[in-house]
């Protein structure tokens, strides 16, 4: 059920049992603008916040991964060291799942994207994927994968407790 957050009245003198003309007696446009104002402040409270990531799961992914690149490439999760910090990366790999060589069923390229998203969720990280495919022009290629950098310290996620010395 979709409440709005904010409402208002405003009383132009009439009844509201009253009724006027161009108002339904059924109740049906009623319903219908309610419908499309709660889907309207949807989309702008997603606009602001971002899309709610608790559903996130390896199908979400593997759509997000399809519509940048066209490809259903695998992923891998790394731990790099960069300029004496340990950072964590989520790898774009350069093998698909078109391809005959590609070692996983679909039910297991969906099955590992799970896992991955499972994770990506606990840091935190979902939003910062998304935007970060959004917005790379990088694209996998043979021998080199396109890897997205997660700032674990930043999303809240505390990395000295996912990255082991």
């Amino acid at each position: 059920m979709c409440r709005p957050i904010f409402s208002s009245i405003m009383d132009n003198g009439e009844d509201p049992g009253d009724s006027s003309e161009g108002s339904d007696t059924d109740g049906s446009s009623e319903g219908e603008t309610e419908d499309v104002n709660c889907e309207m402040l949807r989309e702008n409270l997603e606009r602001i916040v971002g899309t709610d990531d608790s559903a996130f799961s390896g199908i979400d992914l593997a759509t997000l991964i399809r519509k940048k690149y066209g490809k259903s490439y695998d992923v891998q999760l790394i731990k790099k060291d960069f300029m004496g910090r340990n950072l964590l990366a989520l790898n774009v790999m350069w093998k698909y799942m078109e391809q005959k060589s590609f070692p996983l069923t679909e039910e297991e390229y969906l099955l590992r994207l799970d896992d991955v998203a499972n994770t990506l969720k606990c840091w935190g990280a979902v939003s910062h994927i998304r935007n970060s495919l959004a917005n790379s022009k990088e694209r996998p290629r043979i021998g080199k994968a396109v890897s997205i950098f997660i700032d674990m310290d930043e999303s809240g996620g505390r990395a000295n407790e996912w990255i082991y010395k």
